[in-house]
């Protein structure tokens, strides 16, 4: 039977086949790891294939923690070993073949036959580590296009999708003014629309190129707002290898609703106070808002005055337009 490992503080990554029943295998990653006679001596020598012999007495062995709490009673009584331990860029990886007592200890051909596999799984595993870290990066860059509140799409020059974050497929799903045609291409609600939203795309190919347009909406609803700007070049390791241009689409009618607790910590803002700017984003006017907290305008005049005074303006539009810009923002549910 054959372990691959790759060690390092954070844990123990199993590979292949191994000789551990489930609980046996759950023992060694939590602890057994941290006392594998075989492991730690084979470290001190890397990058050379070694047997039983070349790192302890039967005796030892016999008399270790590793063999008399583990081997022994969860795994299939591994004895000999012919295995070796080799760097894998900051980790630490372990091969080893095994053998019962029964069995009998490996000769020296075996560890001149794994000698000369070594260059070759040290190769794999590096591979297998650059494949684990673009995924864990591809995954991260996923989760960070997702959590936008616009429309995000990687696509080709003829406008296949190749990527689409959540709030993009919600609106191409809903088929109401942009959607996808048969092949994956955004499409528009009519032709002409159609054509020059790949026009636009198409336009990416040159580095100047891209540009934005209104797509009109069958419902009647206001028009999307299109960008569409050429892909850099520069860093296209995590992206599809055909995106050539990033459409970002956005609905005018997916409003967004402030976060009061995070606004008022922004502008160090009272609860009414950060209430009401609420309100306020929500285009109700002072006096709709008097009318449904049954309070009196005087009341919200004095909260309006404490919050020009906070967030340095003087004019409720202008407040209105500094809370739009924040950051401290989040897409509105239901939408």
């Amino acid at each position: 039977m054959t372990l691959v490992q790759s060690m390092n503080n954070s844990g123990v990554d199993l590979l292949g086949t191994h000789n551990f029943g489930t609980h046996g295998l759950r023992l060694y990653a939590e602890h057994f790891h941290k006392c594998d006679l075989w492991a730690q001596r084979m470290g001190r020598r890397p990058m050379q294939a070694l047997l039983s012999a070349d790192l302890c007495t039967e005796l030892e062995f016999a008399n270790s923690e590793i063999y008399t709490d583990l081997g022994r009673q969860h795994g299939n009584g591994a004895f000999y070993v012919a295995g070796s331990v080799f760097p894998v860029g900051d980790e630490v990886a372990v091969i080893g073949f095994h053998h019962t007592r029964p069995s009998g200890p490996f000769a020296r051909s075996h560890a001149q036959a794994l000698d000369r596999l070594l260059p070759h799984f040290r190769r794999a595993l590096q591979i297998r580590a650059r494949l684990k870290e673009a995924e864990q990066r591809s995954n991260s860059l996923q989760a960070l296009i997702d959590s936008l509140q616009h429309g995000v799409a990687l696509v080709a020059l003829d406008g296949t999708v190749l990527y689409a974050n959540v709030v993009a497929q919600d609106l191409m799903q809903k088929q109401d003014g942009l959607s996808l045609a048969t092949g994956g291409r955004l499409m528009a609600s009519r032709p002409a629309e159609t054509n020059a939203l790949r026009a636009l795309i198409a336009g990416c190919a040159a580095v100047t190129g891209g540009g934005a347009l209104s797509l009109p909406r069958p419902s009647g609803a206001r028009p999307f707002e299109v960008l569409a700007v050429p892909l850099s070049t520069a860093n296209r390791r995590d992206v599809p290898q055909r995106a050539s241009a990033i459409v970002f689409l956005h609905d005018p009618e997916a409003g967004v609703e402030p976060l009061p607790g995070m606004l008022a910590s922004l502008y160090r803002l009272t609860p009414a106070e950060s209430r009401l700017a609420t309100e306020l984003l929500g285009h109700l006017t002072l006096g709709e808002i008097a009318e449904q907290r049954e309070v009196s305008l005087a009341t919200l005049r004095t909260q309006l005055k404490g919050l020009f005074g906070k967030t340095g303006t003087s004019r409720q539009a202008e407040l209105i337009g500094l809370l739009t810009s924040s950051l401290m923002r989040s897409p509105r549910q239901g939408k």
